[in-house]
């Protein structure tokens, strides 16, 4: 057995005075080390954490979820054949589909997480990075304030009466009222005088006693970096906003003590609080297998639990566990992992790099990466008959690979009684390149668009002659079977007619008794009336015969 590659682990950082951040968080802002996956619940930390998240997201797909783009997620081909690609540290699949779900799917939800963490903590740091031009009294340039950055925690009153879709329709209705296209102009006034530049929004919710709770975590990127006076009055605007705007779209008012929050980060962790908003529900980075089989983090605080904690509910079979996952998929699919404010990416764009890929291609990605070489190909119809229908072979060819590699895989498929080279390949191996002028050999230096080798096209005509030759094989093995349960019908349908035989027989006996023996019983029956009449009485025989004459 191999040793299992050491854990990551979480250092948190302490936020400004100690405090902490979120409404249900149970940590300070995340430092996460290399190898620690951001997410929501359930995240992949190492092989043992990635097989968890595998094993829950094959368990939802087959006895849980209805969202056919997640059933399709790992499953789905789409290309003409799936790759089995193997690298120095892991192995993953190429040409299936990927649903890149930052709220649903165990598998992307890590991946995407963690690529959009390390951009906010990249944007953050950036930006706080960034001086001001200023002048002095007497008019001298000289160093300015640096920019600045706080992260908004907005929530909203709930009862357990009220369905999520409720709750995120109003959340978002409010939202737009009071900080997006519909707010007031006097407000966009106020968040220009307050030096707001932009902002990026992450939903999030739990599930408890009171229902579900759904809450907004915002980073605010300002002018200038905020002081302790015009924190606590953007904490104030931005209540007053929230709470007016829920109150108008049906919502309960909450008090100010729960429904907003502002934190301001101390210098040089703009960075940190910026990728707070990609953290784990919990604000931990605990890993699946942490999550997933430690009993002290499976629950969340005052009960609360989150997403996948009811998505390992239901798969174990709790009914209203499997109502609340449907209830949860339902509603946020379509949500996006990060919301952006218009024209905030462009001025970020001039400090760093942005990432402007969709959330299913950074799954697609991180599940394939350039670093990871092709080990095997797997046909539509071995893909479809073999690996996805039966749980599990997915996974057990990824291990394949990832510990012997090639000679895995085809020890592992062979195993399943499929043919190496006919229903699974090796991906070929053509040479491009050019000519060397002086021996005339071909130099593997680039690919370009030169063709396959003689012996290369010698060994594709091969395959082509073994691949029929199977289907041959495989044909007359199905006449054969065929046959079989032919035979074993007849059989069975020989017996059958002994028996419906024996059954008529018994019929017939049954009537030619009962014809023989009619006479003697209808004469035994005239016989019985005759002496019940010479025993009645005479009067009673009179009293009948007067009941019929007066009727």
């Amino acid at each position: 057995m191999t040793t299992p590659p050491p854990r990551a682990v979480a250092s948190p950082t302490p936020a400004p005075g100690g405090e902490r951040l979120g409404t249900s968080a149970k940590t300070t802002v995340p430092q996460v080390r290399r190898g620690a996956l951001t997410g929501q619940g359930v995240e992949a930390t190492g092989r043992e954490g990635r097989d968890d998240a595998h094993l829950l997201r094959d368990a939802l797909q087959t006895k849980v979820s209805k969202l056919e783009r997640f059933i399709d997620c790992g499953r789905k081909a789409i290309a003409g054949a799936v790759t089995l690609k193997t690298g120095a540290n892991a192995a993953g699949w190429e040409g299936v589909a990927t649903c890149g779900s930052v709220h649903v799917c165990p598998v992307c939800m890590p991946s995407v997480r963690r690529v959009r963490a390390a951009e906010l903590a990249r944007a953050g740091a950036a930006w706080e990075s960034v001086q001001l031009p200023g002048e002095d009294e007497n008019g001298k340039a000289r160093k300015g304030k640096a920019r600045g950055l706080v992260l908004v925690t907005l929530t909203m009153r709930h009862y357990a009466r009220q369905s999520l879709s409720l709750l995120v329709q109003r959340q978002r209705e409010a939202w737009k009222i009071s900080f997006g296209q519909n707010a007031l102009k006097t407000t966009k006034q106020i968040r220009r005088g307050l030096g707001v530049v932009g902002y990026v929004r992450a939903w999030e919710t739990t599930h408890g006693d009171n229902g579900w709770h759904t809450h907004f975590h915002v980073a605010v990127f300002l002018e200038e970096r905020p002081d302790a006076r015009r924190v606590r009055m953007l904490e104030r605007l931005i209540y007053r906003g929230w709470a007016d705007a829920l109150e108008k779209v049906g919502a309960y008012r909450p008090s100010q003590a729960h429904a907003v929050r502002v934190d301001a980060p101390a210098a040089g962790e703009a960075g940190q609080i910026a990728k707070y908003l990609m953290k784990g529900q919990d604000g931990k980075t605990w890993g699946a297998a942490q999550e997933m089989v430690r009993a002290d983090v499976k629950t969340g605080r005052k009960g609360h639990r989150m997403p996948l904690q009811i998505a390992r509910g239901a798969v174990d079979g709790d009914e209203r566990d499997v109502e609340l996952w449907r209830e949860y998929e339902e509603t946020a699919t379509g949500i996006r992992a990060l919301y952006w404010s218009q024209g905030l990416r462009a001025k970020l764009r001039e400090l760093i790099e942005l990432d402007d890929r969709q959330d299913a291609e950074v799954a697609a990605d991180e599940e394939a990466g350039p670093d990871k070489k092709p080990a095997a190909h797997f046909p539509l119809r071995t893909w479809y008959g073999h690996i996805v229908k039966v749980p599990g072979r997915r996974l057990q060819l990824v291990h394949a690979a990832e510990r012997w590699g090639t000679s895995g895989i085809r020890t592992t498929v062979e195993s399943w009684g499929l043919l190496w080279g006919i229903d699974v390949t090796e991906p070929e191996k053509l040479v491009y390149g050019k000519a060397d002028e002086t021996t005339g050999e071909i130099t593997e230096v680039e690919r370009l668009n030169a063709g396959p080798t003689a012996a290369e096209v010698l060994e594709r005509l091969e395959r082509v002659y073994w691949q029929d030759r199977a289907d041959v094989w495989r044909r007359e093995f199905d006449r054969q079977d065929r046959e079989r349960r032919l035979e074993r019908k007849s059989e069975g349908d020989s017996w059958g007619e002994a028996f419906r035989a024996l059954d008529q027989e018994a019929d017939d006996r049954r009537r030619q008794t009962e014809q023989e023996t009619a006479q003697d019983r209808q004469e035994a029956y005239r016989e019985a009336l005759r002496r019940g009449k010479a025993h009645r009485p005479a009067t009673e025989l009179q009293e009948a015969m007067e009941r019929f004459r007066a009727a």
